[in-house]
């Protein structure tokens, strides 16, 4: 199983935003993933952020994963992923494409955790510093 944390992080006084990813695939070996990306709030942030995660395992699977356990503290994610729907017009250019192809994923399910918990905040607010 590979377990994929996700974040975003904005900073709003000059509008740079990051994603950041922690992967550990199912051998053990960790990935970690930065872009750079425009974002208007942490909200939005998140939702980019799950589609770069939906990318990494389109990566994952090709090279013979097959189970996702998608981790992330932002509850509108989690929650948009439960009811397959985000409602927000501008959250759903990010959304739509995204749940796309994870429901295309052959055993994925996105879990809510702590932000204490998400490995991917790390990464995500040192990206953040490095810009």
């Amino acid at each position: 199983m590979v377990e994929m944390y996700f974040d975003g992080a904005v900073r709003p006084s000059n509008d740079d935003a990051t994603v950041g990813i922690f992967c550990k695939n199912s051998a053990g070996e960790v990935i970690e993933r930065t872009f750079r990306i425009t974002a208007v709030n942490n909200h939005e942030a998140e939702f980019q952020a799950f589609a770069r995660a939906v990318e990494l395992a389109e990566e994952l699977l090709n090279a013979g994963e097959s189970v996702f356990s998608f981790r992330t503290d932002s509850e509108a994610v989690s929650l948009a992923v439960e009811r397959e729907f985000a409602k927000n017009k501008r959250i759903q250019v990010y959304f739509d494409p995204a749940f796309e192809r994870y429901s295309q994923l052959p055993l994925a399910f996105v879990k809510w955790i702590p932000r204490s918990e998400n490995k991917a905040d790390r990464v995500a607010r040192e990206a953040l510093n490095e810009f």
